[in-house]
């Protein structure tokens, strides 16, 4: 069949920016994307495609601005489906990737949408799935509108932190990213910060690449740069048990509490104990978590734990040694919990980068691109799961008011 002209023909003098932009908000909702009908996907893939045309189109006029969204109802062969279409206030912009009014999208362009799914990962890989659209942006307005872009994310990387935190979830995402001086893929590691401030608000506080392993020091350079930025009291610090991180918490937040990640440590005892076994601590531990207060249940884990010292006596050595921190979360009212004995709100966030990953061949193409997906991600969170305070944190503010007082012997600072 012919090609109209209405099909994507990206040139390949604008491909870096688009590509850029395109592949940062696909790849943040990959996962969505490959869940959805056939019709919901060239839905979605159509209005990101159309929204990144409108955002080279507005930043290249001198007074046009974005001006919302109209509807427009278009015929495929999956029946008629309905977009959003981005709209501009001087009245003058059409996505090029729409077809003429009235005309139908036919079976090979929707087969060309659905193909791009699997070229969305990476800048490389959307630039040949982008390469031909005609779109009028020279490479020179393109790559200052990249530039601008990336500065926004850097200064937003480096904006002052509240003083006081009621949490912060920290955890290391392992990778490998390639990097262009030296023509190599480094081994390295994705430091991922996310607090809750006094105002029960959730925010993505820190994206920090450090090349090489995970170590106490890597962990005290991340927490140094926190410091940095103005956090100094975080009323509890919620992690995974990394190598060191509960020195470096000592030595940096050194009245913090550190709640090691209680789902991991179930995970563990599955991982460290017979079948038979593990499935006694899982029961035990489900038991365990209604307990009232932190003493009763210290003193529960800890006979509970010396039954299996002589079968797993290694194990079980390192365990009891670490209990005030698996068991932290017991000093707060059952109410509460809930909010600081895991680390999920920063693994599911982590998720996204673990799908680019695996799609781009076990790696990240540049340092860059990741910083960009973090960045699209957590405004996209911002905009919808976190623009409102967590409702059980608010409710109970003035209660960690308390425990923050009793701590640190005076009030927290609210911005």
């Amino acid at each position: 069949m012919e090609r109209k002209n209405y099909y994507l023909n990206y040139p390949n003098s604008s491909s870096e920016l688009l590509a850029e932009m395109i592949s940062t908000d696909i790849s943040s909702n990959l996962s969505e994307l490959l869940s959805m009908s056939e019709a919901s996907r060239f839905k979605a893939i159509m209005e990101i495609l159309m929204k990144a045309e409108r955002t080279l189109h507005v930043e290249n006029s001198i007074k046009d601005k974005a001006n919302g969204y109209m509807k427009r109802k278009l015929n495929t062969s999956m029946g008629q489906v309905e977009l959003n279409v981005p709209r501009d206030r001087d009245g003058d912009f059409r996505p090029s990737v729409l077809p003429p009014k009235y005309q139908r999208f036919d079976d090979s362009y929707l087969n060309l949408i659905n193909a791009g799914i699997n070229n969305f990962y990476s800048q490389s890989g959307i630039k040949n799935y982008l390469k031909n659209l005609d779109l009028p942006y020279s490479q020179d307005q393109l790559e200052k509108l990249s530039e601008k872009i990336y500065k926004e994310y850097q200064v937003w990387n480096k904006r002052e932190l509240p003083e006081d935190m009621v949490a912060i979830f920290v955890d290391g995402f392992h990778t490998e990213i390639y990097e262009a001086k030296e023509n190599k893929v480094l081994k390295a590691v994705v430091y991922i910060v996310i607090g809750i401030d006094f105002k029960g608000e959730k925010d993505l506080y820190a994206v920090e690449f450090i090349t090489g392993n995970e170590n106490k020091e890597s962990w005290l350079q991340v927490f140094n740069k926190l410091i940095s930025r103005g956090l100094k009291r975080p009323l509890i610090v919620i992690s995974d048990d990394f190598t060191s991180i509960d020195d470096a918490i000592k030595t940096l937040f050194p009245n913090s509490l550190h709640q090691l990640c209680w789902t991991h440590f179930r995970r563990n005892v599955r991982r460290n104990m017979g079948k038979k076994e593990a499935g006694d601590f899982s029961q035990f531990l489900d038991k365990l978590k209604t307990e009232k207060d932190f003493e009763t249940a210290k003193a529960k884990f800890m006979e509970f734990t010396n039954n299996f010292q002589e079968e797993y006596p290694s194990y079980i050595s390192y365990i009891q040694q670490k209990h005030e921190l698996f068991l932290c979360f017991f000093r707060f009212d059952f109410n509460v919990r809930k909010h600081f004995y895991t680390t999920n709100i920063v693994e599911s966030f982590n998720n996204i980068l673990g799908i680019i990953e695996r799609n781009s061949g076990g790696f990240f193409r540049s340092k860059k691109m990741l910083e960009l997906n973090c960045y699209i991600k957590r405004n996209q969170l911002k905009s919808k799961k976190w623009s409102k305070p967590a409702p059980n944190i608010k409710a109970n503010i003035y209660y960690l008011i308390q425990i923050f007082g009793t701590i640190y012997g005076e009030t927290p600072k609210i911005n």
